[in-house]
Order: structure tokens, then C-alpha cells, then sequence
């Protein structure tokens, strides 16, 4: 009876120790869930670790609430899983929030640029019947060629005078205010082509961007949404390629914006491209938004561009290509001819470009 008693007690004190270490178990916090990762770290990054602090690591993981601090000459990138990035340089504090940071893109004030739907830095050269509507020039450069064939229409050709280098100053300082908007998601590697965006900054650091395919841009009801794409080598599209706006808030007819030629499309007038380096628009291409290459840009046989085509030192080259600036009228849907009324009543002075649904929209 002893020997039984024992094992039953033993068994009973097993059982109580077992219970009470779920109970100990089932007190201790959950682990806080990781909502970023720490990224191209470089010299001396500290992170927090209970009440000190302890050398970061590259893909670490970061939850809510953790403390990131840079020393002199170095700098990391916080990721968050939701897509928003963080660049830290040298000397800087930094909590990691529960929530993503997405900064909203903003659209830059183009200036006297924003009534040119082409410019260029050295030349501009057409082949072929290519038709643009707006401003086209030059600076400081002197050549355009090509005009006949190709025409200008609700505009002027600028080959000298102030309008044009003016123009390309306004230019530099849009690229400058572009590049200075922090990045919501890099796609570097990715190809453009089969995503669908929604407004926001968009980002190829150092590797150039590349669109096969359809892009599509969703504005999500807004009319005046932005998006803005960082690129910081070139830009290429390839032939038959199109940049495509759904849920823009206009009245035109999203669904067959690129079928016809010449037949107005649904667009956005605050879609950026800054390009560090050439920008190249593959043949029967359809693009959407404000170009703004440092370097040249090219365009395919009969591609097209609802926005700019603004090359800040290099040339711009056509062959039978469409480009106009965007007329952003929430409930208007206009023929391109039509355009020419808007140009004579809104006045010499202002771009067709810069009407808008909203009288404080930068553009």
C-alpha cells in the first residue's frame, strides 16, 4: 500500500507541476511581431536590445518600438513589411512605428515647364508625321529638325530666347524636388509590366526600370492622385507596351484609352518619371506621365505619350509619335481637338497642362 500511495502522490505532484508551469507558459507575453527589417547597413548602426543597445545586422528584424541610432558615417534602411522604406544617414535617431511611414507623393510645381510636351537639352529630332500639343524646345541647344513633317499644334516652337532655358531650369528644380521624396516601395529587379499601382513613391535606386507588358495605375477615385517613379539609371519600355489608368474619377472611357489612336484617354495629370539617366519608349507604345531624363529621350515608331517628354541634357528623338500634356477635367471628357479652344481661352501665359480639377494643384 505504501508503494501504491507513493506513485499515486508522486503522480499527483507531476500533474500540479505540469498545470502550474502551463498557467507560468500561458502568462508570458507573446513575442512583439517583427512589422520591419533593417537593410543596407553600413559603419556603426545600434539597435536596442532590453536596456542597452547592440550592433544591427542586415535583415534583422524589428518589432514596434525599437530604437535605431547612426554614429558618424553610417546609414541603414528600415523596411517595412508593408512596403514603406526609412533611410537613415549618419548621426540620426530613429523608433520603429507600428505602422507603416508611406509618405505621400507629391507632385512638384513644373513652372514654365509645364507647357512644353517636349524639350530638349541638346536637340530635338522628328522622323516621320509626329504630331505634339504643347510647347516644343530647345535650351541650350539651338536644333530642332523634323517640323514638317511633324507638327505642333496648341503650341510654339522655342529655339531660343528665355521661355525654353527658363524651362529647363524650372525642369531641374521639379527632378530635384522628385528626387528628395522618400521611397514607399522599391522595385528594383521587378518589371513594371502585370502590376497594378496604387498612388505612391516608387523606386529603382541604382538599376534601371524596365516595362513589358501593361502597367496599370490605380488612382483609387482620385482624380488628382500622384504617383512618382525614381529611376536611377534608364528607363525602357518595350514595343507595344502600355501605362494604363483605372478608377481615375473622369468620365472617359478607361477601358479603351489605348485602342485608337488619337482618341482622348483616361489619365492623370500627376504621374512622374524621373530618369537619372535615358528613357527609350518602345514602337506602339502607350505611356502616361511627365518624363523628366537627365540624359536623352527616345521614342519607337508610332508611341505614344499623354504628358511630357522633358530631356534635361541630352536630345529628344521622334519618329511619328503623339505626345500631349494632359488636360485633367474631372467631368469633362474632350477630343484632342478640342484642345485648341482651351489653349486660346485660357491665354497665352498659361500651359495647357496646368488646368486642373483643383485650383490648388501644383501643375
Amino acid at each position: 500500500m505504501d508503494a501504491v500511495l507513493a506513485r499515486a502522490v508522486s503522480g499527483v505532484v507531476i500533474l500540479v507541476a505540469a498545470l502550474c508551469a502551463g498557467v507560468v507558459l500561458a502568462q508570458q507575453p507573446a513575442a512583439p511581431r517583427p512589422v520591419a527589417r533593417l537593410t543596407g547597413v553600413q559603419g556603426n548602426v545600434l539597435v536596442s536590445d532590453a536596456d542597452g543597445l547592440a550592433a544591427a545586422a542586415n535583415d534583422q528584424r524589428l518589432a514596434a518600438g525599437v530604437r535605431i541610432i547612426t554614429t558618424d558615417g553610417a546609414k541603414v534602411t528600415i523596411a517595412y513589411e508593408r512596403g514603406c522604406i526609412v533611410d537613415l544617414g549618419p548621426n540620426r535617431r530613429y523608433t520603429v512605428r507600428e505602422q507603416a511611414e508611406c509618405a505621400a507623393a507629391k507632385a512638384p510645381p513644373l513652372g514654365a515647364a509645364s507647357s512644353f510636351a517636349v524639350l530638349g537639352g541638346a536637340r530635338v529630332a522628328n522622323a516621320g508625321g509626329s504630331v505634339i500639343r504643347g510647347d516644343l524646345g530647345v535650351s541650350p541647344g539651338t536644333t530642332v529638325a523634323g517640323f514638317l513633317p511633324g507638327k505642333v499644334v496648341d503650341g510654339a516652337i522655342q529655339t531660343s530666347g528665355v521661355l525654353a532655358a527658363q524651362a529647363q531650369r524650372d525642369a531641374g528644380v521639379a527632378a530635384a524636388e522628385l528626387a528628395a521624396q522618400p521611397c514607399n516601395l522599391r522595385l528594383a529587379g521587378q518589371d513594371l509590366g502585370g502590376q497594378t499601382l496604387t498612388p505612391g513613391v516608387y523606386c529603382f535606386p541604382s538599376a534601371p526600370a524596365r516595362l513589358t507588358g501593361e502597367l496599370v495605375l490605380d488612382a483609387q477615385g482620385d482624380p488628382d492622385a500622384v504617383f512618382v517613379f525614381q529611376v536611377g539609371t534608364t528607363l525602357t519600355t518595350a514595343g507595344k507596351s502600355t501605362v494604363r489608368v483605372v478608377n481615375s474619377g473622369q468620365q472617359a472611357d478607361e477601358t479603351g484609352q489605348a485602342a485608337a489612336r488619337g482618341q482622348r484617354r483616361a489619365t492623370l495629370c500627376n504621374v512622374y518619371w524621373l530618369v537619372g539617366d535615358a528613357a527609350s519608349l518602345g514602337r506602339e507604345s502607350a505611356f502616361i506621365g511627365t518624363i523628366i531624363a537627365q540624359a536623352g529621350i527616345s521614342a519607337g515608331t508610332d508611341a505614344d505619350v499623354y504628358g511630357r517628354a522633358l530631356a534635361r541634357t541630352g536630345a529628344v528623338t521622334l519618329d511619328s509619335n503623339a505626345v500631349e500634356i494632359p488636360v485633367c477635367f474631372a467631368a469633362v471628357a474632350m477630343a484632342p481637338g478640342a484642345l485648341g479652344a482651351i489653349g486660346v481661352a485660357i491665354g497665352a501665359g498659361i500651359g495647357i497642362g496646368e488646368i486642373s480639377r483643383k485650383p490648388s494643384s501644383p501643375n
